[in-house]
């Protein structure tokens, strides 16, 4: 698998779709796929339009972002565009749309974008040569829906997916995600990629359990929302285990999420804020009647070199390199002072490497917070 990897801060779509191919080493028609990242303010249907214009023979799939990633380090206002080059890969896309009410409108969709690249659907083995790429709205609290969707479809819960809710900046909730020039703000886009290269999908969580556990006597699944913990205001019973005061516990929520208890693994869901009532808001599902752990940051830089490690051992020779990281982890380590130092170790792990800051990462059938989730390909 060969990876280029691209970016402009040209303010016109048009121009800048044609000064990324410029940068561009191969013709269009030679690549596998296409992906590219862009901040929100591109008029993202235009761009993807240009973009797909240029690669007509191409999968094109694209998100919107809260910041992008290339080898120069955390990036914002620009676009990075990514490429995918092998003779023993098949890709296919597929757009989603209406995600968060009809999903299952577009099962034959992607039935049969599995079947072009040769996936069989209830194939118990089809998770050893293949996996999935997903990009997702951010708007309409839909990835859990999504994901249950696509593994009710794909019937195989070793199948991987990577993915990364679609980010924003500014104070317009508004995402978009894109596959070959059709845009959409409720839904998805997938990449399907069957490839008898290796590759690894993991996800790091730089956070750790504190032995504290919290029950959730009253939530609101839907809308994400904790109204008691414990029996008691969901804030209240925050701050007491923090051992503040309430309004000091407003100011400690990234650095102490919750942990949920999912398939025998602890996953991220990160606090959104507290309303008057005292009830929480959260980035990902938490259902009632269940048990959470309160986290605490533990050591960045550290956890990185655990991950590149950990996927050099799986993939010696990294060829393609995708990453999606919650945008909450960006600024921290902008706070941190270690996004450089993050990005070197980066830089001394992958020939080349690319991704963008999210509102939310998917790992197999999960939605969850304040992680990285990479995707690898081996040469």
């Amino acid at each position: 698998m060969i990876q280029e990897v691209v970016s402009t801060r040209i303010s016109d779509e048009n121009e800048a779709a044609r000064d990324l191919l410029r940068q561009l080493k191969q013709s269009p028609d030679s690549y596998n796929a296409v992906i590219f990242m862009a901040a929100i303010k591109y008029d993202f249907a235009k761009l993807s339009l240009a973009i797909k214009e240029l690669f007509p023979d191409t999968e094109v799939i694209g998100a919107s972002t809260a910041g992008e990633i290339d080898l120069n380090g955390f990036q914002n206002d620009s676009i990075v565009l990514t490429t995918m080059s092998d003779s023993r890969t098949r890709v296919k896309g597929v757009l989603v749309e209406n995600g968060s009410k009809y999903p299952v409108l577009n099962k034959t969709d992607i039935e049969q974008a599995l079947a072009s690249v040769g996936i069989s659907c209830g194939d118990q083995n089809s998770h050893r040569s293949a996996f999935a790429i997903a990009f997702i709205n951010g708007v309409y609290n839909a990835e859990e829906t999504i994901l249950s969707n696509f593994y009710s479809i794909i019937q195989n819960d070793k199948f991987s997916l990577a993915g990364g809710t679609a980010g924003f900046t500014g104070n317009e909730a508004k995402t978009f995600v894109s596959y070959n020039g059709r845009t959409t703000q409720d839904g998805a886009a997938f990449l399907f990629v069957k490839t008898s290269c290796k590759f690894d999908i993991r996800q790091e969580d730089i956070f750790n359990p504190t032995g504290k556990t919290l029950y959730v006597t009253q939530s609101d699944t839907i809308n994400r929302t904790i109204y008691k913990l414990n029996g008691l205001s969901a804030k209240s019973v925050y701050a007491n285990y923090l051992g503040v005061s309430e309004s000091q516990a407003e100011g400690m929520t990234f650095e102490n999420p919750f942990g949920r208890h999912i398939n025998g693994s602890i996953h991220i869901a990160a606090l959104a804020g507290f309303a008057s009532d005292g009830s929480c808001s959260l980035f990902a599902r938490v259902v009632p009647n269940s048990t959470l752990e309160l986290m605490h940051i533990g050591d960045p830089v550290a956890k990185c070199d655990e991950t590149c490690s950990g996927i050099k051992s799986a993939v010696p020779n990294p060829g393609f390199t995708l990453m999606m990281t919650c945008i909450t982890r960006t600024l921290a380590f902008d706070r941190m002072n270690i996004g450089g130092t993050i990005i070197r170790k980066y830089q001394q792990t992958f020939p080349t490497f690319c991704g963008f800051s999210c509102y939310g990462e998917q790992i197999g059938r999960v939605h969850c917070n304040q992680t990285l989730v990479t995707v690898v390909i081996g040469e």
